[in-house]
Parts: structure tokens; C-alpha cells; sequence
């Protein structure tokens, strides 16, 4: 039983990996005999994954038609923000006390580090999607609440899809390096209103630059 659940969470890990990057594209159809042969593994964990998937709303099931990777709409943006707006400010105000200085100072260098450059290298902008995934993660998870962390995680999945089918603008990628260093200083500084307004200002201008570019998608 546990090596099944094992591959099952394996076909699951690799199929949302593929989703999420943008390398499976929306509407793309995911075929079981192709995936099973992709992964390496029977049907049964592939079929068992894809249901969690749809669950996640990562893929769309069409009976008799197939399972297609979800489109990504307009309101899907317009949602994905509204509960941002509306969560991330409440857990800057849970997280505040049990961040760790010690993080807090890597994240203040690494984003530093950033501002600094003239310019942002395709290598560079993956490495500050990273680094803005584990601000975000940290935040999340020093709120000590699962329910907010199950809920938030399947949010973060969603929006770093989108910025990964999202061709950037550069002015934008430099304001977004700025925001999360102003998150991270008041952060550091435990002043949870200017935490709190700082987020609210960075997902306000970042639903707005992808609003912008939705044309762009990359699909």
C-alpha cells in the first residue's frame, strides 16, 4: 500500500511540476498511456494523480473528451488576488513574532543583491521567482495555522503558473524586487501595519502588471 500512495504522490509531484512551469500548457491534453510512459509507472497511479489534479484545478476532465490542462482566465487572476488581498495581510499579522531574524537577513541580502544589478538575466529572474516563492512560504508557514497554510500553498501554485506563462516586464520585475525588500525590512523591524501595507501595495501592483500582460500568456 505505502509504494502505491509513493507512486501516486510521485506522478502527482512530476504532473504539477509540469503544470505549474508552463512546460504542460493550458488546454494541453495529457493522454494516461503517454503520461504512464512519461513517468514510468502504470496507469493507476496516473489516473489516481490526475483526479488530485482536478481537484486542484490544475486539469479539467471532459468526459468523453479527455483531461486538458485548465485554461487560465481573466477572473482566475481577479481571484487568485482578491484572496491574497484579502489573507496576506491578516498573516503578516500571525507570522510577525515567529519569523526568524536570521531569515529575515538572508532574504534582506539576497533581494538587495538584485537591486544593485543593471540588468536581470533570464538565469536571474528564476532565481528571484524562487527567492520570491520562499518570502511568500516562510510568511505562510510561520502563521502556525494548517488550514491558512493548505489554502495559501494551492493559491501560491496557481500565481507562480501564471508568472511563469507571463513574459515579464522588465520595469516590473524591478519593482517587484523593491517591494519585497520594503516587505522584508518592515518585517525585520516587527512593524506589522507597515508589513501589512507593504504587501497589500505588492499584490495590488502585481495583479495589475499580470492584468496587463494576460495577452502575453505564454500558451
Amino acid at each position: 500500500m505505502k509504494n502505491k500512495s509513493n507512486l501516486k504522490d510521485k506522478t502527482y509531484e512530476i504532473l504539477k511540476s509540469k503544470i505549474i512551469s508552463g512546460e504542460f500548457k493550458p488546454n494541453f491534453r495529457l493522454d494516461e498511456r503517454e503520461v504512464s510512459a512519461l513517468i514510468g509507472v502504470s496507469r493507476t497511479p496516473v489516473r489516481e494523480a490526475l483526479s488530485k489534479l482536478e481537484q486542484d484545478d490544475l486539469v479539467t476532465i471532459i468526459p468523453r473528451k479527455g483531461i486538458f490542462v485548465s485554461e487560465i482566465t481573466l477572473k482566475d487572476i481577479n481571484d487568485i488576488f482578491q484572496i491574497r488581498a484579502s489573507i496576506e495581510p491578516l498573516l503578516v499579522n500571525f507570522s510577525i513574532e515567529n519569523l526568524q531574524d536570521k531569515e529575515l537577513l538572508r532574504f534582506e541580502k539576497e533581494f538587495s543583491m538584485y537591486m544593485e544589478l543593471d540588468s536581470i538575466s533570464p538565469e536571474d529572474a528564476k532565481k528571484l521567482d524562487k527567492l520570491d516563492n520562499e518570502l511568500h512560504l516562510c510568511i505562510l508557514e510561520a502563521s502556525n495555522n494548517k488550514h491558512l497554510i493548505k489554502l495559501m500553498k494551492n493559491v501560491y501554485e496557481h500565481n507562480a503558473r501564471i508568472r511563469n506563462l507571463t513574459k515579464q516586464n522588465k520595469g516590473r520585475r524591478s519593482e517587484a524586487i523593491k517591494e519585497h525588500l520594503e516587505i522584508v525590512q518592515a518585517l525585520k523591524s516587527r512593524d506589522v501595519e507597515k508589513a501589512q501595507n507593504a504587501i497589500t501595495a505588492h499584490n495590488q501592483n502585481s495583479r495589475i502588471g499580470f492584468l496587463m500582460n494576460i495577452g502575453n500568456l505564454n500558451i
